[in-house]
C-alpha cells in the first residue's frame, strides 16, 4: 500500500487523487444572475446534501487561475445571495459539459449550449427547462476554505422551491432509473448511473 502525505505533494497531485478516489460524484448544474442581470450557468462535481431541516444542498466552486478571482458562480451568489440547482442527467450530458468552460464574465451558457430559460417562482435566476430536476435556492451561508489555487468557497443553499417532471417523483419518491443521473469521475471521465442493487440496515 503506498502512502501519501498530502501536504507534501503538489496541488495539482492532491487534485488527482482526490478527484480519481471520491467517485462517482453527482453533479449540479447551477444557475445564477448578476446584479445586472446577466444569466450564468455552470457546473460543479464538489456537490452534495448539506441538510434536510431545513432542505440545504451545498457545492463547491473551486478557486482557479490566481487563486484569489471568484468564478462568475460564486461572484454571482455573494452578491444576489439566490441561485438554481438542476440535476444532470445523460440526456443532457453533451450541453452540460458545453455550460462547464472557463468564458468571458457575462457570457450566457444558456445560449452557448443551446438550453432554454426559464422564469423561477421564487427566486431571479433562470430555471433549465431541460432539466428534469430544478432547486430554487436562497444562500444560506458560505465558508471560505483553503487559500490560493485549489480552496473553495462552500456554497450552502437552502431550497425554497423544489420542481420535478411528474414522470419521476410519486409518493416524494424519486426515480433514479427515470432520472437517469450522470456524474463525474477523473479526468475527462463521466459515468451513468449503473446496476442498481438494495441492502437492508442490520437490525439492532
Amino acid at each position: 500500500m503506498i502512502s501519501i502525505d498530502p501536504s507534501t505533494i503538489s496541488t495539482q497531485e492532491r487534485y488527482k487523487i482526490a478527484t480519481g478516489s471520491v467517485i462517482p460524484r453527482p453533479i449540479a448544474l447551477v444557475s445564477t444572475m448578476s446584479k445586472d442581470g446577466k444569466s450564468n450557468l455552470a457546473p460543479f462535481s464538489f456537490f452534495t446534501i448539506a441538510a434536510y431541516s431545513p432542505l440545504v444542498l451545498v457545492f463547491f466552486p473551486l478557486n482557479y487561475k490566481t487563486g484569489t478571482e471568484l468564478k462568475d458562480t460564486t461572484k454571482n451568489i455573494l452578491e444576489t445571495k439566490e441561485c438554481v440547482i438542476h440535476i444532470a442527467t445523460e440526456e443532457l450530458a453533451e450541453k452540460i459539459n458545453q455550460t462547464s468552460g472557463l468564458y468571458p464574465f457575462g457570457e450566457n451558457e444558456f445560449d452557448i449550449a443551446d438550453l432554454t430559460p426559464v422564469p423561477s417562482h421564487s427566486v431571479k435566476p433562470f430555471r433549465v427547462k431541460e432539466c428534469p430536476i430544478h432547486f430554487e435556492c436562497k444562500l444560506y451561508t458560505s465558508l471560505e476554505i483553503g487559500e490560493g489555487v485549489g480552496g473553495s468557497k462552500a456554497i450552502f443553499a437552502e431550497v425554497v422551491k423544489a420542481h420535478f417532471n411528474q414522470n419521476l417523483i410519486h409518493d416524494y419518491k424519486i426515480s433514479a432509473e427515470k432520472l437517469a443521473p450522470i456524474t463525474r469521475l477523473a479526468g475527462m471521465q463521466w459515468a451513468k448511473l449503473g446496476e442498481l442493487f438494495e441492502l437492508q440496515r442490520p437490525e439492532v
